[in-house]
């Protein structure tokens, strides 16, 4: 139902009004925390250390978000690269 909900979805205002209604506070900083940290650890250009100090996310959270990345296939990279950085 939720992914549905989601593919109906159209625009950003709608997002932007969906996620709040769907997700507590603590679940949207947790998801925005988890893309950030997908997003540095795929550019490669920082450690784990200078991301969790540069944006106060605890390492404990950055390590499970690259023990993931490890665990993702070449396709679900692909994919969380082309839509966080846009390469």
């Amino acid at each position: 139902m939720f992914k549905e909900l989601l593919l109906n979805i159209s625009g950003e205002e709608d997002v932007s009004l969906m996620l709040p209604l769907l997700l507590s506070p603590e679940e949207l900083n947790a998801i925005n925390a988890r893309t950030l940290v997908y997003k540095e650890l795929l550019l490669a250009e920082k450690s784990q250390r200078e991301i969790a100090r540069i944006h106060n996310i605890s390492i404990a959270t950055i390590t499970r978000g690259s023990n993931n990345l490890k665990a993702m296939s070449d396709k679900e990279k692909q994919l969380l690269q082309t839509l966080l950085i846009r390469k």
